[in-house]
């Protein structure tokens, strides 16, 4: 159609969407007018003649047309032109911007790779090359994270391994500094793997009056193809727990319901499972569990297995590294009356081998009942005295306990164990809890991840089936079997449990881990176990207050209920607040990433020290050391100690931190982590066209966006493009093949029209 419309009106559409219309020969206006006006007066008064029997409408339709013909002479005969901007031939530059990184090798476009498409349009036979080099002086690079000067195309190779636009952008302008640039033509798919800022490389290119064209190479979105995109796990697990791994995957042009991912530890498969997705393209969040073998520091490998056919492979997994500590992390847990709940939970409990669970019975007013203290004074007055004695524990557990138990004090005391000092609360379900125990006008209120309603107890208590949420069927807290068929029987095997009161409302950010079914009423739902992040910590709301049953009421075999509360104790102490943190941003890089690492410090209330010496002292995988001192820093929320360093080895880096206080006063423990850097293909990952920021360059600097296929269109563009090496040309347009056959064209229809009504 292009080639059509280029032939009927002898021009580019670029001639005409930039040009400016005038005559060579143009009369008077009152001379045009006076003219029309007698040749329409004449034409009317011959076919008005009473010698010619014309309907009016036919009549007017011949006068019109020979009106129209007599116009589209006349418009010839004063020769109308087009003006346009158009540059004057080698009075300037042009930088011609190949992108050579391996994301260009991607053959989703025809079966032919995003370069060799490029490299056709640069040929030097082809128009696209020959055009430009005629108007411009022409200069070649190619370019991935950095821009090299090329004179024969056949060095595109697309062997880059990063891309960054950006800097190659800066890196010509650089290098062409002396010289006249007018403009820059960029062809890329704009897979941007770097971190680079546009905006002072766009306010450079505005500042030199440099306008940038943009050709973009590949599809969007990949069709047939599988990515890997994120996988982020727990820095730190307790040994024996299972945690929850979230992907983020990207799907496009499959049919299939779900993906299989495999998971290798250090290098040895320890599961497999399938993760459903949705489709449609857009990028979807998956969980995987992962229980670590031992104790350590392991590296976990998640690859997507690859479909037939998928159009990349490379771009299938990602790494995490995690901490799998055997310690003993301690649970508080308050109780305000005996009851069988809390006897069966510290019965669980008791085999548990990793957390510590210490608890305290309200026995009789100012007398408690205590289990798992360290010595005869702990805890002798119930509640801790204070918040460091409060902010020993990892996670606080409370019972059915009316609110006045405790004093506002103790109250904001637990807001902040959690807000603060990063710890956990699970709060229990009973006759003394929730709206039940009072807490609607408490900080609890606030802490809580359902809405309190003030309602109190239920009016009926009814019962219940326990059922993991949609979100709580892949959650650690509700594994009570391996395999997911298996856990669903499981949970349906447990007997009906009642909840003193019921609370439907979650707040924004709550999750419902498990839902409760109504026994009698099967469509009702309502919430059963609920978790939100609050602060550094968690909290989570457990509305039932007879799990005991799911103990009682089994075989003894049947070891559910167990299970059940290791999974929701030793969850809720996974990844507590630490006093002294370090980790870096990430637990996978490549070689020679700068690598960033953070750091924090607290002191035995959990308040930051900000005046502390802290020195990350890092060894290598080839067991050299590398010592890094952390400055203050406060960046994007996050307050503490930061440095960089490059990562020039492959392997393991470990990382140990003994921060130091200015007063020398305070002993603050160390801390321990790790980072991997391993060969990766960042050029996999997010390959699909970035259109987005392709057209953001462009038309921030003045230039325009092309895909591929359009790119012939560039050239006319760019030569009509204006700016201060241009001249005006006027191009005739009298001679255009369109003018006459319209000549033709009116003259036959009113041929045609004088035949049928006899005047011919």
């Amino acid at each position: 159609m292009e080639q059509v419309l280029s032939f009927l009106f002898k021009n580019k559409r670029a001639l005409f969407s930039r040009s400016q219309f005038a005559f060579g020969a143009r009369p008077s206006v009152i001379v045009l007018v006076l003219l029309a006006g007698a040749a329409a007066g004449l034409l009317y008064y011959l076919y008005s003649r009473k010698a010619i029997r014309l309907e009016t409408g036919w009549r007017s339709l011949l006068v019109g047309l020979r009106l129209a013909l007599i116009a589209l002479i006349a418009m010839c005969l004063m020769r109308p032109v087009a003006v346009i901007s158009e540059v004057v031939p080698q009075s300037s530059y042009v930088a011609i911007l190949t992108d050579n990184s391996s994301s260009m090798l991607i053959a989703d476009d025809g079966g032919d790779s995003r370069l060799n498409r490029a490299k056709q349009l640069l040929s030097p036979e082809g128009r696209f090359a020959t055009i430009l080099s005629d108007k411009f002086k022409v200069r070649r690079f190619k370019f991935s994270d950095q821009a090299e000067r090329v004179d024969d195309i056949r060095s595109l190779d697309g062997t880059g391994e990063r891309t960054d636009v950006a800097n190659s952008i800066e890196q010509v302008m650089r290098e062409m500094s002396g010289a006249r640039l007018t403009a820059m033509i960029v062809m890329s798919d704009g897979a941007q793997t770097t971190d680079s800022d546009f905006s002072n490389t766009i306010s450079s290119l505005k500042s030199r009056g440099i306008r940038v064209f943009t050709v973009g190479a590949g599809s969007r979105p990949l069709n047939g193809d599988v990515e890997l995109a994120r996988a982020t796990a727990p820095r730190r697990a307790l040994y024996g727990s299972t945690v929850s791994a979230e992907l983020l995957i990207r799907a496009s042009g499959l049919q299939q319901k779900s993906v299989k991912v495999e998971v290798v530890e250090d290098g040895h498969a320890l599961r497999s499972q399938e993760v459903p997705l949705q489709g449609g393209g857009a990028a979807e969040v998956g969980y995987v569990l992962i229980t670590p073998s031992s104790p350590g520091f392991h590296t976990y490998t998640l690859t997507v297995k690859p479909f037939e056919g998928e159009l990349i492979t490379d771009n299938n997994s990602q790494s995490v590294v995690m901490e799998v500590e055997d310690s003993h992390p301690r649970v508080l847990y308050i109780e305000g009356e005996p009851r069988w709940e809390y006897g069966k939970i510290r019965q669980a409990m008791a085999t548990e081998k990793n957390v510590v669970l210490v608890s305290i019975l309200r026995s009789a007013d100012g007398k408690y009942y205590r289990q798992g203290v360290e010595n005869a004074d702990d805890l002798a007055a119930g509640f801790p005295k204070s918040e460091e004695e409060l902010f020993k524990y990892d996670a606080l557990m409370l019972g059915s306990m009316e609110a006045t138990f405790f004093s506002f004090d103790q109250l904001r005391e637990v807001e902040q164990f959690v807000a603060r000092r990063g710890g956990s609360l699970v709060v229990l379900g009973g006759f003394k809890a929730f709206d039940n125990g009072g807490y609607g006008s408490t900080p609890m209120a606030d802490l809580l991840p359902l809405y309190l309603q003030g309602q109190g107890a239920a009016s009926q208590i009814e019962s219940f089936k326990a059922a993991p949420s949609e979100r709580g069927r892949e959650h650690p807290i509700t594994r009570l079997t391996d395999q997911a068929d298996t856990n669903a029987k499981a949970w349906e095997a447990l007997p009906p449990i009642t909840l003193p009161e019921i609370l439907t409302t979650l707040k924004p950010g709550a999750t419902a881990i498990l839902e409760a079914q109504n026994i009698k009423e099967k469509g009702v739902k309502v919430p059963l176990l609920v978790e939100e992040r609050y602060g550094r910590g968690r909290s989570f709301a457990f509305m039932a207050t007879d799990t005991w049953r799911w103990r009682m009421m089994l075989e003894s075999k049947n070891t559910s209920f167990e299970t059940f509360w290791h999974n929701l104790l030793r969850y809720s102490v996974d990844g507590v607040r630490r006093q002294t943190e370090v980790y870096a941003e990430r637990s996978f890089y490549g070689k020679g990433d700068k690598v960033r690492i953070r750091a924090e410090a607290a002191d035995k209330n959990f308040n930051p020290i900000t005046d502390a010496e802290v020195i990350a002292h890092i060894m290598t995988p080839s067991q050299g050391t590398i010592d890094v001192p952390l400055k203050r820093s406060v960046d994007g929320g996050f307050e503490g100690y930061a440095g960089e360093l490059i990562a020039n080895d492959e392997g393991l880096f470990k990382i140990d931190v003994a921060p130091k206080s200015a007063d020398k006063k305070q002993d603050l423990p160390g801390a321990r982590a790790t980072f991997l850097v391993a060969p990766i293909n960042r050029e996999a990952y997010d390959a699909a066209q970035n259109e987005d920021l392709l057209k953001r360059i462009a038309t921030e600097t003045g230039g325009a966006y092309y895909a591929m296929d359009r790119a012939g269109n560039l050239v006319d563009d760019l030569i009509h493009s204006g700016g201060e090496n241009s001249v005006k040309v006027s191009y005739d347009l009298w001679d255009m093949p369109v003018n006459f056959l319209l000549m033709v064209g009116i003259a036959a229809a009113e041929w045609f029209i004088r035949k049928r009504k006899g005047l011919a």
